[in-house]
């Protein structure tokens, strides 16, 4: 584990299915570094489903791996999305708690 806490990841722009494949390459570096992750969302705009499988592709990588990824600062938009698919208590469980 990272013994000064987790690594920052802060994600801004639109997290739609056109950068995922830019944002996956991002994630898998930073998950290949071996460190736990908080990944920073308040700067992100538009949200589709693409970019929450994304998410929770990463956090069970992390998991898988033996170390963290914890979700902050989520907008309005990723939680309208997390609703409509039903993904709204595992959100919520991937985020930070404040």
């Amino acid at each position: 584990m990272n013994p000064g806490g987790p690594k920052t990841v802060a994600l801004d722009g639109p997290v739609t299915i056109y950068e995922v494949a830019g944002l996956r390459e991002a994630f898998r570096e930073a998950l290949a570094e071996g460190v736990d992750l908080q990944v920073e969302l308040d700067e992100s705009t538009k949200w589709d489903l693409a970019g929450l499988q994304l998410l929770i592709s990463c956090v069970q990588t992390a998991k898988a791996d033996g170390r963290s990824l914890v979700l902050a600062k989520i907008p309005r938009s990723c939680v309208e999305v997390a609703e409509r698919a039903g993904l709204s208590d595992w959100l919520e469980s991937a985020s930070q708690k404040d």
